[in-house]
């Protein structure tokens, strides 16, 4: 077979500076990942973890280790900085047709979610609650592209197959969270619709059936048949008439009879089955519980709600929204029946949302946690760097990675202040635009730190400290920094 090159034309995105440090900042973060993934997979199977060929850009190999992903090429004191140079190859060359057709996907999927992160990007403006979405979504579009990378030069779909049961796990959560969004708009349905269609034809392709936890499901089936007893015993005590309290004992004994049957199947049938099955049962458990909820008795309310739970959980194991819920009865105390809709990501409750000017207590939490491991991080690095600073040659590098590792660690505690003290969104903006700059500039400086002085063992400490703030960096930046 001839061989093939497929280019790599993604669609054009409307992304400033930022963007771009954001893209390449997940693109590492996604290769550490991917490696991190498939070094534990070797190591399970009892072989060794796979070595990867060095690439330019990655950190250089030391006496303890391979090489590390790093952000962008090294510089070299004699050459200007170029930013435009590509971080993925600009053809794909292969001689396998299925490979061929599998990054012809990828790259269909790429724009996708360039697309994605876009409207994202927009809705955001309006409500600060779905920036809770854009950290996630910079990185399944950044591990997307790395394996689109990992096409180049093969010659069959199996080397790739690990790396894309990875990328098919994170888009089916992103895919989960994107549609349970409260009042999606046409757009924003019609853009997740078509990158799960491009993900079903990847995965069919792959041969690799959609991942869920079977064992989850099956605890979650069991926890809500035994709420389901618990609910029919409280039945036969309600103050009900006695002949319609047998005929919902009886009714609810055959809705808890299919749940322990679908539990029993569940490690068996294939996703598509048990998702048919499942909708089935819920659309019959609304009917009974709507019933129940007339009865407007709160010891039946609370056993509903717990059943609801256990739906939510459901829904999210299987990577599915729920239905829309009935109508609440009228009144306090009286909660909706049936399966409630899941927890809104960026958000303390069903349903909520927040408007620009400020983020949502759930997001602004989980800002503040990132916040705070990158500051105790930047400590711990600077104080290490400060060990070495005598070996950093000449004079001029070691004060500016020393002054750049100081405005690190006091953006990265500014940054975590401000968040605890709830200051306004565009202050928090201003603080993570400055730490995206000194970072980017520091990234520079650390990638070739070890052709200043400093070797072996050291530089590879400082190196491997270094990378693992990378993930607190990405999830702050994407969070707040105005790419448009």
């Amino acid at each position: 077979m001839a061989g093939m090159a497929l280019s790599l034309l993604t669609a054009p995105t409307a992304v400033a500076q930022n963007g771009s440090f954001l893209e390449s900042l997940f693109r590492s973060i996604a290769e550490k990942k991917l490696q991190d993934e498939l070094s534990k997979r070797e190591t399970d199977r009892g072989g060794r973890p796979p070595v990867p060929a060095p690439r330019p850009g990655d950190f250089p190999a030391g006496p303890l280790g391979p090489p590390v992903p790093g952000s962008r090429p090294p510089i070299q004191p004699d050459r200007p900085r170029d930013d435009r140079r590509p971080d993925r190859p600009q053809t794909i060359r292969t001689n396998s047709r299925e490979v061929g057709q599998f990054a012809e996907l990828l790259i269909q999927m790429d724009r996708e979610l360039a697309s994605l992160k876009d409207e994202l990007q927009d809705l955001s403006r309006r409500d600060a609650g779905i920036r809770a979405l854009l950290p996630e979504t910079y990185q399944v579009q950044a591990l997307a592209r790395t394996v689109l990378h990992q096409c180049d030069g093969a010659n069959s779909l199996s080397p790739l197959r690990d790396s894309y049961r990875s990328l098919d796990q994170r888009w089916r959560e992103l895919s989960f969270q994107v549609r349970s969004v409260p009042n999606r708009s046409d757009r924003l349905r019609s853009i997740v619709a078509n990158c799960d269609q491009t993900g079903r034809k990847l995965s069919r392709l792959m041969k690799i059936e959609p991942q869920f936890d079977r064992h989850g499901l099956h605890d979650q089936m069991i926890i809500a048949a035994t709420y389901m007893q618990a609910l029919l015993d409280d039945v036969e005590t309600a103050r009900v008439p006695s002949d319609q309290a047998r005929d919902l004992v009886h009714r609810g004994r055959l809705l808890r009879e299919v749940i322990l049957e679908e539990a029993d199947r569940v490690e068996s049938v294939q996703y598509d089955e048990i998702v048919s099955r499942f909708t089935d049962f819920v659309a019959r458990w609304q009917a009974y519980a709507s019933e129940l909820a007339t009865l407007r008795d709160p010891v039946l309310d609370r056993r509903l709600a717990r059943i609801a739970q256990c739906g939510d959980q459901t829904y999210a194991l299987l990577w599915m929204p729920p239905p829309p819920r009935p109508t609440p009865l009228p009144g306090p105390g009286y909660p909706s029946p049936g399966f409630p809709g899941p927890i809104y990501p960026g958000t303390g409750f069903p349903g909520g949302g927040s408007n620009q000017g400020e983020l949502s207590p759930r997001t602004r939490q989980t800002l503040m946690s990132d916040a705070a491991s990158l500051e105790g991080s930047a400590e711990y690095f600077r104080a290490d760097l400060k060990r070495y600073a005598r070996y950093l040659t000449p004079d001029s590098y070691e004060r500016d990675v020393l002054r750049g590792t100081d405005r690190l660690y006091e953006l990265a505690k500014k940054l975590h202040e401000d968040l605890d003290r709830r200051q306004p969104l565009d202050r928090l903006q201003r603080t993570a635009a400055e730490l995206a700059e000194v970072w980017e500039s520091l990234s520079d400086e650390i990638g070739h730190i070890d052709s200043h002085g400093l070797t072996g063992r050291r530089a590879d400490s400082i190196q491997q400290r270094f990378e693992q703030m990378l993930p607190m960096v990405g999830s702050l930046s994407a969070s707040l920094l105005p790419t448009r």
